[in-house]
């Protein structure tokens, strides 16, 4: 085993992949990277169908669960984390959402300064192959290979007509210039196959003599020394190991095990700290706090006269669904978690899109065994909120590192979350019921014709809303002396030590954020290298 090396990442994720590659690709630079999952080498992490039967695995998934939640009737959700590498990437619904252009510019406006839309652009382009080509928005020579939906259904296209048919606008690309409209999704996937970053950045490059991949890695806590991190220490199939580091410690775990990490490495909240037995090495109170989440309501209709992907699933269109995957990489074992999305405004007064509205042509039931499809014609409406105004905290539950965090979080604890998620549903409902979707609507069933008033939409969404798995925020970044890393992702009082995931975004983006983690990832490789920061072209 390697006693030292220039770099180590802690967690293979969406954005540890991305530095591991870049940072590896100086043959001089020796990097190291530390995973606690398994290999993403089986067929649930790669054929995109399969993030049905990996999202309940606990060998793919930590599953983390919450403290119970007040302002959802006290009840207890899963908060999924990648246990695989490429993290989430690994096991998510691979929608390739960039999020809005003002999101980055309010970071930029907030103290993080080199993080504005124009900014990060180049990222997002160096990033991705886009199936489309290259233009000013898009890239299409960068190892993440993005897609479209490689399934077509007429319900889809029905979506989208009604969309248009309510004012809603018709965007041919809902990452590029403009993130507001109704258009068809776009996917982390590779000729229908499910496109990590563990098989984006690491696959192509694992044979590189100057990079030690690590599964089953289990960082403990970071090495610390008169103030700078100097390695860390790590569990490994029953063995406690520790490696040095050079020139630093990069922490990619995610926005539940990075401040936890921290905290059980002594940087955090004093009192804390004390209550677990650690002894404080840099008192930092902020570590762990600004969890942020978005909210997802539903609709949910039965349909008439025209089937499902999942109601029309039998021997016969199994067979001709695999035969159609094997042979061109499409149909239903392709499917990604939306097909067509709506991201919209819900008021005249809001800026940009203030909800997003997700719709695939299939419908099934989590449950703790797995997704179960339904053999009815039945589809879910998800009605994600784009940006959250409750605020969390992830602490620790013990100073035992193998302990779960302790995961608190309001998600609708806020009333302007709840309005705005209450009229985003009353949008919903009005696309449903507008030519040419509407032929096909049978029924409303959830939550049903009785629930009219915000008083019912709100007594029904505390008894059923739930997370889009979006945790982000918990070691914000920003040029305030609370932050808790500074714009260069470095750690404030802590040498040699950065944070790179989705815990150093300062305020959560619009639509789902693997795509900013990863360009996250991106960015934090140049930042720690030192080299020049992409300029973009985009005025």
């Amino acid at each position: 085993m390697t006693k030292e090396t220039d770099y180590i990442i802690v967690g293979g994720g969406s954005a540890g992949c991305v530095i591991a590659n870049r940072l590896s690709a100086d043959a001089d630079t020796s990097v190291a990277l530390l995973d606690a999952g398994r290999k993403d080498n089986h067929l649930y992490t790669r054929v995109p169908a399969g993030q049905m039967g990996a999202f309940t695995r606990p060998d793919m998934n930590w599953l983390f669960t919450a403290q119970p939640d007040p302002s959802i009737n006290h009840r207890e959700q899963w908060w999924p984390a990648g246990r695989v590498l490429g993290g989430g990437s690994s096991i998510n619904g691979m929608m390739f959402v960039r999020g809005h252009a003002g999101d980055y510019d309010d970071w930029a406006a907030n103290g993080c300064t080199g993080w504005s839309y124009r900014e990060v652009l180049p990222y997002f382009k160096r990033l991705e192959r886009n199936e489309a080509g290259a233009d000013e928005w898009r890239g299409d020579s960068g190892p993440l290979s993005v897609s479209s939906v490689r399934i077509d259904h007429p319900l889809t296209d029905a979506f989208v007509a009604s969309a248009e048919a309510i004012g809603i606008r018709r965007n041919h690309d809902l990452n590029g210039k403009e993130a507001e409209g109704v258009g068809y999704c776009q996917a982390s996937q590779r000729n229908g196959w499910r496109h990590s970053t563990a098989q984006a950045f690491i696959r192509p490059i694992k044979h590189r003599p100057n990079l030690q991949v690590e599964h089953h890695a289990t960082v403990t806590r970071i090495l610390l020394e008169n103030g700078q991190a100097v390695g860390v220490e790590y569990s490994q199939r029953g063995h406690t190991r520790r490696l040095h580091a050079r020139r630093g410690v990069i922490l990619s775990a995610g926005a539940m095990v990075s401040p936890k990490l921290l905290m059980l490495s002594g940087i955090g909240d004093p009192e804390q700290l004390a209550a677990h037995g650690i002894e404080t090495k840099l008192s930092m109170p902020s570590v762990g706090k600004n969890l942020q989440e978005h909210a997802v309501g539903r609709v949910e209709v039965r349909f008439a006269g025209m089937g499902t992907i999942t109601s029309d699933l039998n021997l016969f269109t199994a067979v001709r669904h695999g035969i159609d995957y094997l042979l061109r990489g499409r149909g239903a074992l392709a499917t990604c978690i939306g097909h067509a999305m709506a991201l919209v405004r819900t008021s005249p007064a809001v800026t940009r899109p203030d909800a997003q509205i997700i719709f695939a042509p299939l419908d099934f039931t989590l449950t703790e065994k797995g997704a179960r499809p339904s053999f009815e014609p039945t589809v879910t409406f998800g009605i994600g909120l784009c940006h959250a105004h409750s605020r969390g905290e992830i602490r620790l539950r013990s100073g035992d590192p193998f302990d779960a965090p302790i995961i608190d979080y309001p998600l609708l604890g806020d009333a302007r979350d709840m309005a705005t998620l209450i009229a985003a549903s009353r949008l919903t409902r009005q696309l449903i019921a507008a030519d040419p979707i509407a032929r096909y609507v049978e029924a409303e069933l959830m939550p049903g014709e009785q629930v009219q008033s915000d008083a019912d939409w709100e007594t029904y969404l505390r008894e059923t809303a739930g997370l889009m798995y979006h945790p982000c925020g918990t070691c914000r970044m920003g040029s305030d002396s609370a932050s808790v890393v500074d714009p260069s992702l470095k750690v404030r009082g802590i040498h040699r030590l950065w944070v790179a995931d989705a815990s150093v975004i300062p305020e959560i983006p619009a639509g789902n954020i693997n795509a900013t983690c990863i360009m996250i990832g991106e960015k934090a490789a140049d930042l720690i290298a030192g080299n020049v920061v992409c300029e973009s072209s985009v005025k």
